[in-house]
């Protein structure tokens, strides 16, 4: 089974600004309602002591409150002043936009067109900007706009296959002025041409998100049209993965890294099959739409959005410093002459960005990662940073020390994975001590490394080749010297029975394969191995043979276990009576079974007082007799028995022998 995952997943760069603001709180606070539509991030903030809220009213004169992501009107700044609190505001940089945008037109005599959900918190917030006066559609019924001036613009949620539809949906023919914006956040699009997309090649799609979130119930609308879809916040995992191929696995923008990689292991654990996971790069096109008057104007627009849409999310570029400010860094892209902005959570790994800021001048170049292209270029120095954190390792790994490194991708017999800037390649023959023939078995785990040779790290092309069979050759090399070394002949070992075989049993010894031959398991002759031990089980043993330059060892069983004929001596002393049954007969006499394994030997001339031509006249096999034992020779195993010596001497046989 094969589960496709966007590259892009977690938190837009909006929710992780929010949240990270939330958390950063150290006094007592309250927030505007949900932080960001997710129950998990709402508990982590009760959790850290923040009231959620319903009004402004409700916050005590002078307390903390935190403006949530989805923004609000003006008369909540309004209050907040009145009341002496100190704000903390987390709205999107997107919302905020088109909060300054709805703010400026309807000041200026626009008549402002919000497309979205009038339930929604985030037009909610928007039309307090615009007094209450902004007229809310959600761009599927019919919408008539009979003013000189108007604006239309949109949720940063709106669903994309809607945009042309709902501009469509507005009569216009009234207004002589109209101005459009776009204002679907990028990262909206990009998720929802994922979902689109993804699903459209899959047996089941799993939204991961919370089912209150507009934009995770977007996906999941989207998805449904292609194939079976589920969502989930990850407090129920049991996702039937019977019968399916291909899975997308694809999440809100409000959605943990944490609760999406949860998903996925729980996934991968449910599945029956081999699972491969496929990272899946973004293309996101946006259609121009076609509106009779309005066509060019609607072009323009949608140009200006693809010209921002020529970056792709994650994407490194080379930036050079234009001006350090309190709320970041102004930077040019050489190579597009655009500009480009890196706030200041963005600049260090460990958040200190004032000392990073302080190491910065004009003209610096900067290598960034774009973290948005939505309204302008949003840059991050932190990214670039984490992504090659590792590189500090390679010094030390061309030294021959160990590292860890997570296998990506398959390619033509090797493993493939990201160390830093460098691409880390595993062949076939160096993942284990034998040759892989199924790599997408180590798909998504991670080896432990040193490089397979000398040179082979290549600084120039970012490659290093690197070995994990190296470092368990040695380690098991340590593992038998260590074994070689404390083992004598004689000595008496525990070891664990592995598996049998015709000739014996396989016993592990201190984590060593020896081998217990049937003949030294058990006195009496067994069939095999199974018939004295038993598989998982562990024994004591006696070595008996070692031979390092074969790498076998010999152990025994048996020698540890009582003689059957040292036990005879004692229970058959000469001169005792004892009952036994006829197990053989042969012309010279009967071979009687006095105990498990030990047999004696009837003479014929010492069945009766009368002379025998034929044994078989006096006893049969089976029969139950009792002898005395004459003789008991426990070296060469034999014990002599009579019977006639229990009868009653004849006269004859006593005349004979005066």
């Amino acid at each position: 089974m094969k589960i496709f995952i966007p590259r892009e997943t977690g938190f837009c760069n909006g929710v992780s600004s929010a949240v990270s603001k939330a958390l950063s709180v150290t006094d007592k606070a309250y927030c505007l309602g949900q932080i960001v539509h997710n129950a998990s991030v709402t508990d982590t903030l009760v959790q850290k002591g923040i009231i959620t809220v319903n009004d402004v009213n409700e916050v005590p004169q002078g307390s903390t409150l935190i403006i949530r992501a989805h923004g609000v009107g003006k008369r909540v700044y309004d209050v907040a002043r009145e009341k002496k609190l100190t704000l903390v505001d987390a709205t999107c940089p997107s919302v905020k936009a088109v909060q300054n945008k709805a703010r400026d037109y309807h000041e200026r005599g626009y008549r402002v067109v919000l497309v979205g959900d009038a339930r929604h918190p985030e037009i909610q917030g928007i039309n307090g900007w615009c007094e209450g006066e902004a007229v809310i559609f959600d761009g599927k019924s019919k919408l008539t706009l009979d003013c000189d001036k108007a604006l239309i613009m949109f949720q940063t949620t709106f669903d994309s296959r809607l945009f042309e539809k709902s501009l469509q949906n507005i009569s216009t023919d009234r207004v002589k002025t109209l101005e459009i914006f776009n204002t679907i956040c990028y990262t909206t699009l990009q998720r929802q041409y994922y979902a689109q997309t993804l699903s459209a090649k899959c047996d089941l799609a799993v939204v991961v998100g919370d089912s209150n979130s507009s934009n995770t119930r977007r996906l999941y609308e989207i998805a449904c049209q292609n194939c079976k879809t589920v969502i989930t916040d990850g407090s129920d995992c049991n996702i039937d993965l019977s019968n399916c191929k291909n899975v997308c696995l694809i999440s809100g923008a409000s959605t943990p890294t944490e609760l999406i990689k949860g998903v996925l292991k729980r996934m991968i654990e449910n599945a029956k099959d081999t699972v491969s996971v496929e990272t899946v790069e973004s293309e996101v096109t946006v259609a121009e739409p076609k509106m009779g008057k309005d066509e060019a104007m609607l072009a323009k627009a949608v140009s200006e959005m693809k010209e921002g849409h020529r970056y792709k999310l994650g994407q490194k570029v080379k930036c050079r410093i234009v001006l350090v400010s309190d709320d970041g860094v102004y930077v040019s892209i050489p190579s597009s002459k655009k500009e480009g902005f890196i706030p200041n959570e963005e600049l260090a790994m460990d958040g200190d960005y004032k000392t990073a800021k302080a190491n910065l001048d004009a003209d610096v170049t900067l290598e960034c990662a774009v973290i948005s292209v939505d309204k302008g270029i949003t840059l991050s120095k932190k990214v670039i940073d984490e992504r090659y954190k590792d590189d500090a390792l390679v010094a030390g790994i061309k030294e021959g020390q160990e590292f860890n490194c997570l296998m990506t991708r398959v390619g033509k017999e090797c493993l493939t994975g990201k160390l830093g800037s460098y691409t880390v390649i595993v062949h076939a023959s160096q993942i284990k001590i034998g040759y892989v023939k199924n790599l997408d078995a180590y798909l998504g785990k991670t080896l432990r490394l040193v490089v397979s040779g000398p040179d082979k790290v290549d600084d120039s092309k970012r490659v290093i080749f690197a070995s994990q069979k190296t470092i368990l050759l040695a380690e098991k090399k340590a593992k038998e010297d260590e074994f070689w070394n404390n083992i004598e002949v004689g000595e008496i070992v525990e070891g664990k029975v592995l598996r049998f075989a015709s000739f014996g049993a396989f016993v592990s010894v201190r984590g060593f394969d020896c081998l217990a031959h049937t003949s030294d398991l058990a006195w009496e002759h067994v069939k095999g191995p199974q018939d004295v031990l038993e598989i998982g089980n562990t024994y004591e043993f006696v070595v008996l043979a070692l031979d390092r330059e074969k790498n076998r060892v010999s152990l025994g069983y048996k020698q540890l276990q009582p003689e059957p004929w040292q036990l005879a001596e004692e229970k058959f002393p000469i001169g005792a009576i004892v009952a036994g049954k006829v197990a053989r007969i042969m012309p010279f006499g009967a071979f009687v079974e006095l105990d498990k394994n030990i047999d004696g030997l009837l003479h014929v001339s010492n069945v009766s007082w009368e002379w025998l031509d034929d044994i078989n006249k006096a006893l049969k096999i089976g029969d139950e007799i009792e002898v005395q034992i004459m003789e008991f020779d426990a070296e060469n195993k034999r014990i002599t028995l009579s019977r006639k010596a229990l009868l009653p001497r004849p006269e004859s046989a006593r005349s004979d022998a005066e």
